[in-house]
């Protein structure tokens, strides 16, 4: 099995904390009022050339941005459509492999009945939202375009319309407190979403929102009130019945994220569009950051110029997996380091792991995998540097 993921570049507006490749669509159009349409090209045309990276059927497509309900509906629908029957096709020289999920990123104003049922008809049976706060104040301190009641109206409707989705929430916003903090949970969790993801706010180097911090603008969440929001999250979920898999992401039984899940247990997957990163289970390649070098290297069908490979030792790799795998609850797998690695590279993670079980840093997962406790995921740094390998 294998996942496909589709980046689309194009937003309305940049938020603040955002550090993923996008491009406003107002600067976009004023240069290429059919941008929207060669971009798509350019991704059916990479797909039609890439796709004999993944030996297997593909299982998962997510597409995600920016934000892809920023292109007009009728073309989004025609794209997601042609997607979806690429992929059916495809999966037909595997014995007809069904697609056991199909994802698409969407912004709370962008929600309505008709997006929905448009997106369903297309293939799609998931929808990803950012909500982020329900506090207005907090979401202007970010750049979100939506306020309160949009996220609102937009998470009424996608319950109505019992689709699969999942929600997003920020803690450790701009002047946010640990009582907000538990307010915006409870807020998101009345809605009884399939699943959700939070994450802690992150100051990246060259957004805005970290421009701001280092003017002395904002402030970060200290480590003891980001913490005290961790503990909250971890207790709230438990209560309201969901599973906490990933030490972002959290689910009603059963309802995991497929795709995401697929970056946490070297599943391969192919990445499409401007900044998109593939794995086709060995090799990890990136694509460039640039919308007009992407763009004018696929219509004039030079994909060679479209990526590049990440250079990774062998060290690297185990070290990746060993970082993703233990802050899950499906944990790390030492039958799945010794084939893919060999017994002497497992056999140097065991030793690290080894004295951590008896300080309990390390636990046995149902499956008799090891993983680190979920109490410590967020702050498991100095863990997993006794755990992680040195380069000889």
């Amino acid at each position: 099995m294998a996942g496909l993921y589709i980046h689309i570049p194009f937003c309305r507006s940049k938020c603040a904390y955002c550090d993923f490749f996008s491009i406003p669509v107002n600067s976009v159009l004023k240069k290429d009022t059919d941008c929207f349409a060669k971009y798509i090209v350019a991704i059916q045309q990479e797909m039609a050339i890439r796709i004999s990276e993944i030996k297997g059927p593909i299982d998962t497509i997510y597409v995600g941005g920016g934000t892809p309900t920023a292109i007009p509906l009728p073309l989004l629908s025609e794209f997601l459509s042609s997607i979806h029957r690429y992929v059916i096709r495809y999966n037909k020289g595997y014995g007809g492999e069904d697609i056991s999920e199909f994802t698409v990123e969407a912004n709370p104003e962008d929600i309505s009945r008709s997006l929905i049922d448009t997106l369903r008809n297309s293939g799609v049976d998931r929808i990803s939202i950012g909500i982020q706060s329900f506090d207005t104040c907090q979401l202007n301190a970010i750049m979100r375009r939506h306020d309160s009641t949009s996220s609102r109206n937009a998470l009424t409707i996608l319950k109505e319309s019992e689709i699969n989705y999942s929600a997003d929430l920020i803690y450790g916003l701009p002047g946010q407190s640990v009582d907000s903090w538990s307010y915006q949970l409870d807020s998101l969790l009345d809605f009884e979403p399939p699943h959700f993801s939070a994450y802690l706010l992150s100051y990246e180097p060259g957004t805005r929102l970290y421009a701001r911090k280092e003017r002395g603008l904002v402030t970060e969440a200290d480590e003891q009130t980001a913490c005290r929001m961790y503990d909250i999250l971890m207790e709230v979920a438990a209560a309201r019945g969901y599973n906490h898999y990933e030490i972002s992401n959290f689910s009603k039984p059963g309802l995991e994220a497929r795709h995401n899940s697929s970056y946490w247990n070297l599943t391969p997957y192919l990445g499409l569009g401007c900044s998109a990163h593939s794995f086709d289970g060995d090799i990890r390649r990136v694509n460039p950051s640039n919308l007009g070098a992407y763009m004018k290297a696929l219509l004039k069908n030079t994909p060679d110029t479209t990526f590049q490979e990440e250079p990774e030792t062998t060290i690297n790799k185990v070290n990746d997996y060993i970082i993703t795998s233990l802050r899950t609850s499906y944990g790390l797998s030492s039958s799945l380091l010794k084939s893919k690695w060999g017994s002497e590279t497992a056999s140097m993670v065991e030793a690290n792991l080894s004295h951590l079980r008896a300080t309990g840093h390390i636990v046995p997962t149902a499956k008799g995998n090891d993983r680190i406790p979920e109490k410590y995921w967020l702050t498991s740094d100095s863990i997993l540097r006794d755990i992680i390998l040195e380069e000889e």
